[in-house]
């Protein structure tokens, strides 16, 4: 299970660096055909970001995985923006000695590991404060669904394993988020950029780690994210 999770971190890794690699030479041979900086009006965003959980299995972030990021930012103001995303990535948390007690007399044993995969769509609005010729720095707050599926060490899927959890306790794998979200972008002369941003995901769900009733922190599930992305121009200011 070990080997599969880093396999799928490393594939995650490799098709970021050859986006970023795409993305980079673009940024080369448009260089020499700027003579001033250009306002951009859309930016594609591709980036891949490390994920930490924090929930039951886990008092603080913990347990690192990746994910990758594509998105939209959109660019028409100085104040006040939007931004479109998609995520894929995963989770992942194991407390090899966590135990519930139900009563005196009596104690629960659910799932000790987890690796929960997920699927990721929202809308930020972006506050920028401080926008400059090259650099911006903002805040967002975001709302958008995550879809999940946690499975075990041996790739089971949770949900299906009602032993994990007290009896005629079920729940939804679809659930709202509400990102929050803090990041800086250096836009260069010919309108490409690196940006970096950290922040909350939210999901409104105690569920990522298939353990709620069952569970010692009385707080839903969290997910501290940490992106480092590439931006490249889709249109400019005519």
């Amino acid at each position: 299970m070990k080997s599969t999770g880093r396999s799928s971190t490393n594939s995650l890794i490799y098709s970021f660096t050859h986006l970023l690699l795409f993305f980079f030479s673009l940024s080369l041979s448009a260089q020499t055909d700027s003579s001033g900086l250009r306002k951009v009006t859309r930016l594609l965003e591709v980036g891949l970001s490390a994920n930490g959980y924090r929930g039951d299995l886990a008092a603080k972030y913990q347990k690192w995985s990746a994910s990758v990021q594509l998105g939209m930012k959109l660019n028409f103001k100085k104040r006040v923006n939007s931004h479109f995303n998609l995520g894929i990535g995963s989770v992942t948390g194991q407390n090899p000695d966590y135990t519930f007690t139900i009563n005196a007399q009596e104690t629960a044993t659910p799932n000790q590991f987890f690796k929960t995969s997920y699927v990721s769509l929202n809308y930020d609005l972006q506050v920028n404060l401080l926008k400059t010729r090259h650099w911006t720095v903002y805040l967002s707050q975001g709302l958008g669904l995550i879809r999940f599926r946690a499975k075990d060490e041996n790739n089971v899927l949770l949900a299906s394993r009602f032993d994990t959890r007290p009896e005629n306790e079920t729940y939804n794998t679809i659930t709202l988020m509400l990102p929050t979200q803090a990041g800086a972008i250096y836009q260069f002369t010919n309108g490409y950029g690196i940006g970096v941003q950290g922040g909350w995901l939210n999901p409104q769900t105690d569920y990522l780690d298939n353990i709620s009733q069952w569970g010692n922190r009385s707080k839903k599930d969290n997910v501290l994210s940490f992106r480092f992305s590439f931006l490249a121009p889709l249109t400019f200011e005519k």
